[in-house]
């Protein structure tokens, strides 16, 4: 159950309800009416909110280094929030300073984004340090899988690279490119060790790498971004070719 994404953020928002429970039910008697759970409600979105922002924004757009998109919404949607929850203060809770309180929301938004990268860097080096165990042998020559109704093999030394469609798998050969129904990491384990995951949305062969800088990579003539969390990795990993 742990492992499912959904029940990890049940149990947690669960987990920060009764955190705020137990000094608040002192002073739950003196709110009436709807105001006795309306600061459950606010922890709640805010709690939505770091959701969304570590799992869509962070994750959707910056770790795939749309950089400058990921920080004009995360604003966007900080400052609003921040507005929002200024007014709802004021007028519903008649209280006139408020900025401690917006400052809370930032920290816990930044403080979530932090415990969410140290886990993501935990994961990606948990399943390196598996990979190896079960991706084939050097002397594996085919990529086996099927496609258009039927089994082909790809020599591995004719693909370029993989791309990532969500469920399904983008095979690139020089001649032609092969849409395959399994993922990014399904593919990487049957690949051999000379193929990299230099982001969430590619795979590389590395004997096509024509150049390598410390943010990107060209793969016959085609530029390829190297994601932030897989840095480190791929430079290991790249000079461990080398």
């Amino acid at each position: 159950m742990l492992k499912s994404v959904v029940w990890r953020n049940v149990l947690g928002a669960i987990a920060l309800l009764i955190a705020y429970y137990v000094p608040d039910r002192i002073s739950l008697d003196d709110r009436v009416g709807v105001n006795k759970f309306l600061p459950y409600l606010f922890l709640l979105l805010m709690y939505g909110w770091i959701v969304f922002h570590n799992r869509i924004l962070f994750e959707g757009l910056y770790l795939n280094n749309r950089t400058r998109t990921y920080f004009l919404r995360t604003l966007g949607g900080m400052v609003l929030s921040s507005t929002i929850m200024h007014i709802v203060l004021v007028y519903r809770f008649n209280q006139s300073e408020t900025l401690s309180k917006i400052l809370t929301f930032w920290v816990f938004t930044i403080t979530g984004l932090g415990i969410y990268v140290m886990f993501k860097f935990l994961h990606l080096i948990q399943n390196k340090s598996k990979n190896p165990a079960v991706r084939p042998a050097e002397t594996t020559e085919f990529f086996i899988f099927f496609a258009e109704g039927s089994e082909k093999q790809l020599l591995l030394s004719d693909i370029l690279y993989l791309e990532s469609l969500e469920n399904y798998v983008k095979v690139f050969t020089k001649q032609k490119s092969y849409i395959v129904r399994q993922s990014l990491k399904e593919a990487e384990q049957k690949l051999p060790k000379y193929f990299l995951r230099i982001s969430r949305s590619h795979i590389v062969n590395t004997r096509f790498i024509e150049s390598a800088k410390a943010e990107s990579l060209t793969i016959n003539g085609a530029l390829f971004k190297i994601g932030k969390v897989y840095k480190r990795y791929v430079e290991e990993q790249l000079n461990q070719n080398i």
